[in-house]
């Protein structure tokens, strides 16, 4: 029998090749009886079992870099944008404040979803697409190469339509968005120290007769959902009121209240009734234990990356066992699908990196004689490469680790969309982005294991004091908000350097109200006559809650 085969030079490969989509199937290939198959410029031959499949190109590396750019564009749009959607939402209820009609309770007791979240969210998403948009394509050809040869092409980068369709529908809400941002962002008081990021912020707008009796007089234990309850339906406003000493004031007063809506209905009675079902829950009144139910979930979703990380660089030279992706089409939705389990564990790690910079400041308040700087004037950064350097410099070690881990993470999106294989891939890219994945899955186990015994180690804190209702129950009616009368209308920089001047200390502790005995959670300055201001046993027995 006679031997025939089929060959094609690169020049007439490209001369009749067909407009490629991004999401090309792999070349079709047909074999007559007695004929053999001319070898693969990758060394595969026709009669190759299919475990033998030359599924690794040989060209240059720089040849498949260009597919990586849109993903690392994207996250670093993200690294911009994202401090500017969270420094909006943090101030966004100073700004209410200072507005003709106030703020409701609701609104200093937490930001809901509203239009800077969608902007947060259809950024991600666009990141998530992005990483599918550029393809190194090697079936666009119409060249019978041999049956086992998943790359019969040379290589040339496709768009994605379908990938950039959506990237161009997230960057068009991300222009709507951040129009809308700037002209919040212009409307954010100046010149005030009401900063919502630093306990000394909030501590310089206290003071007014009625807000101080009001939020010292909550139960010591309050939770924060039972917080948000009581004062959702009351207005406030910043404006000047006399202090009960006499003096005028600028800072938070009662605003214009609002009739009350009536919710007289069955269903809300029941919902709103101090027996209704509540106890059945009683146990996610903790946020710690929250928080540590949600890191159990986060951690067994990392335990699963880490081993299809651990599966996929076991099985090198058969990747199809581990991501069955032999199409293009199909590897560039697992790329895009990967990228989004990447920014799964950025988005849950920018919450942990937000809670360590509210809490680490109380460690060394509960300590009863702490500094003002590395506590009650230290501000959240939205951002882990601005806060890294300012954590480390006043010694919050645990924060500043959990500021560089989520520099990490922006990296593990990356590398987890280049590790589904695809035609056109290189084993080298492939073992790379498997590494490094690998090394940063595993680092951040070991982290949130960490992270969990540093919140061991925190104090007690009933309420989360993220918020400005918060942070409101723990100093109103101490010694530091009289203290800080005048520092109110300064500059950040000028409050923070006329605290310094005042040379005084503070702690995080509880204290017997005369009045009623009742006892409550307070962050005041250290007494003179006190050198440490020490909790009791019942504070003491707390600490590890």
């Amino acid at each position: 029998p006679s031997t025939s085969s089929v060959s094609t030079s690169s020049s007439s490969s490209e001369t009749s090749s067909s407009p490629s989509s991004g999401s090309t199937l792999p070349p079709q290939s047909a074999t007559a009886t007695g004929s053999t198959a001319t070898p693969s410029p990758t060394g595969a031959v026709g009669g190759d079992p299919p475990s033998q499949r030359a599924i690794w190109p040989s060209w240059q590396v720089p040849k498949s870099l260009p597919n990586y750019i849109p993903v690392l564009a994207s996250r670093g749009f993200i690294l911009i944008a994202t401090p500017l959607y969270h420094q909006l939402m943090t101030h966004d209820p100073v700004r209410q404040l200072t507005s003709p009609g106030g703020a409701s309770g609701a609104a200093l007791a937490g930001s809901s979803f509203g239009a800077l979240h969608i902007g947060i969210l259809s950024a991600q998403i666009g990141s998530a697409f992005s990483a599918g948009s550029f393809v190194v394509d090697t079936n666009y050809c119409n060249t019978l190469a041999a049956p086992n040869d998943l790359n019969p092409c040379p290589p040339r980068m496709s768009v994605t339509p379908w990938a950039i369709d959506v990237v161009l529908v997230c960057l068009a809400i991300q222009v709507i968005v951040i129009v809308y941002a700037m002209s919040k962002w212009f409307q954010k008081p100046s010149g005030l120290s009401a900063d919502p990021t630093t306990i000394a912020g909030v501590a310089a707008v206290m003071g007014h007769p009625e807000i101080e009796r009001q939020f010292s007089a909550f139960p010591g234990e309050i939770t924060q959902k039972e917080l948000k309850d009581r004062i959702k339906d009351q207005q406030y406003k910043l404006g000047v009121f006399m202090t009960e000493t006499g003096l005028m004031k600028y800072g938070i007063m009662p605003g214009e209240q609002k009739e009350k809506k009536s919710r007289a209905s069955f269903f809300w009675n029941k919902r709103s009734s101090p027996s209704g079902g509540s106890d059945k829950v009683a146990w996610l009144r903790d946020w710690k234990q929250n928080r540590l139910y949600s890191d159990l979930i986060f951690a067994t979703f990392l335990l699963a990356l880490l081993g299809i990380t651990a599966a996929a660089l076991a099985r090198v030279d058969r990747p199809q066992t581990v991501f069955l992706a032999t199409a293009a089409a199909s590897g560039t939705g697992m790329k895009v699908f990967f990228a989004a389990l990447g920014i799964i564990v950025s988005f849950y790690w920018g919450r942990l990196f937000q809670d360590a910079q509210t809490f680490t400041a109380y460690l060394p308040l509960r300590s009863g004689d702490a500094r003002p700087n590395p506590t009650i004037l230290l501000n959240r950064h939205s951002n882990p490469v601005t806060a890294f350097v300012p954590l480390l410099k006043h010694q919050h070690f645990a924060a500043a680790s959990i500021a560089a881990t989520g520099l990490c993470a922006e990296l593990l999106i990356v590398a987890l969309a280049g590790l589904p294989y695809r035609p056109g891939q290189l084993r080298g890219e492939f073992v790379f982005c498997a590494v490094m994945a690998l090394a940063i899955v595993a680092l951040m186990i070991a982290q949130l294991v960490l992270v969990n015994l540093w919140r061991r180690s925190l104090p007690h804190l009933p309420r989360r004091p993220d918020n400005i209702a918060a942070v409101m129950t723990y100093v109103a009616g101490t010694a530091m908000v009289k203290d800080f009368h005048g520092l109110e209308e300064l500059s950040t920089s000028e409050r923070n350097k006329a605290v310094r001047k005042m040379r005084k200390t503070y702690s995080y502790r509880w204290r017997k109200e005369d009045d009623t005995g009742r006892t409550r959670w307070i962050v005041d300055e250290v007494p003179d006559q006190e050198k440490k201001a020490f909790l009791d046993s019942r504070g003491g027995s707390r600490d590890g809650v």
